[in-house]
C-alpha cells in the first residue's frame, strides 16, 4: 500500500511528493528492514525504530486522555434477524463486550486506532512495558529526591513496587 501523491506540502505550496509505503506497525518497519539481508543495518534499523517507538511513547504519555465509554459506539448493525436464544444473546452481549473494550484499547494505544486488531495488541503490550518503565523510573528519581531526617525519609508512602 502507497499512499497517494499530494499537491500540497504542510506549508502550502504546490510539490509533488514521491510515494512512500505505509506500514500498519513498528514491528512491520523493522521486518521490513530484516529483509535486506545486512545484520549491521538490521540492527541499526531495529535501534533506530525502538527509539522512534518510544518518542511516538513519550509523545502520547504527555496528550491528555478522557475517553467516556459512551462516546465509544458501536457500529449499526444492519437490518437482519436477531435470535432470541439464551446462548446466542449472551454470546452476543459478550463479543459486544470485547469490542467495545477493543475500541477504547485501540484510543488509548498511540496509532492503535490506524492499525488491525492483532498489530494494535502487540503495540498495547510494547506501550505498557513502556509505561511500567516509566513508573519505576519515576519511582527510583523520587525515592532519591526524598529529603531525609535523621536518616528516616519525611513521607510515609510505601516502597516502590516490582513491576515486572
Amino acid at each position: 500500500m502507497t499512499s497517494p501523491p499530494s499537491n500540497f506540502s504542510f506549508m502550502g505550496n504546490p510539490i509533488e511528493e514521491p510515494n512512500i509505503p505505509i506500514l500498519s506497525s513498528i514491528d512491520e518497519i523493522i521486518a521490513s528492514a530484516h529483509s535486506n539481508g545486512n545484520e549491521y543495518s538490521c540492527l541499526q534499523n531495529r535501534n533506530s525504530m525502538e527509539a522512534m517507538r518510544e518518542m511516538i511513547f513519550r509523545m502520547a504519555m504527555m496528550q491528555p486522555i478522557h475517553i467516556d465509554p459512551q462516546s465509544v459506539k458501536p457500529p449499526k448493525r444492519k437490518n437482519v434477524k436477531i435470535s432470541k436464544d439464551p446462548q446466542s444473546v449472551a454470546a452476543r452481549h459478550r463479543r459486544e463486550r470485547i469490542s467495545e473494550r477493543i475500541r477504547i484499547l485501540q484510543r488509548l494505544v498511540p496509532g492503535g486506532t490506524k492499525m488491525d486488531t492483532a498489530s494494535m495488541l502487540d503495540e498495547a503490550v510494547h506501550y505498557v512495558k513502556f509505561l511500567k518503565k516509566q513508573l519505576q523510573s519515576l519511582e527510583q528519581t523520587a525515592v532519591n529526591n526524598r529529603p531525609m531526617v535523621a536518616g528516616f525519609s519525611t513521607t510515609l508512602s510505601p516502597a516502590p513496587m516490582n513491576y515486572n
